[in-house]
């Protein structure tokens, strides 16, 4: 009698484990036919992070180059009388170079204040 009940009990994991293998397998075939759809949004997504990387380096670049070319620092103080904000942000807290009409923002916190600060200046005018 010991022996059919075990027997049962067995037979009942094995139905149970097969029953959550198979449950398993669709949730997985759902998640992979998800993914499927969701693959040419990732793909534009990484052709976007790949494009913007580019952008921001042939900015560093173009302002790398602009310092080299800056003569006189009043250039940049008329960019800002004109309108023109010209922020450049840091990451590096040792960096001690001028760049004419330029503000260093030390951390995005400053970057956002700044600009709320400019806009309720802009409106107050």
């Amino acid at each position: 009698m010991a022996g059919i009940i075990i027997d049962v009990f067995i037979i009942a994991l094995l139905v149970g484990g097969i029953s959550y293998g198979f449950l398993i397998s669709r949730r997985v075939q759902r998640l992979m036919a998800m993914l499927q759809e969701l693959e040419p949004a990732v793909r534009e997504f990484s052709m976007a992070v790949d494009k913007s990387e580019e952008s921001v380096s042939q900015m560093r670049q173009s302002l790398n180059e602009d310092v080299q070319t800056a003569t006189a620092p009043e250039e940049g103080v008329r960019a800002e009388a004109a309108g023109e904000p010209a922020f450049a942000f840091s990451t590096r807290r040792n960096n001690d170079q001028r760049i004419p009409g330029v503000r260093i923002v030390r951390d995005k916190q400053d970057l956002v204040r700044q600009f709320f600060d400019m806009l309720s200046s802009e409106r107050r005018v």
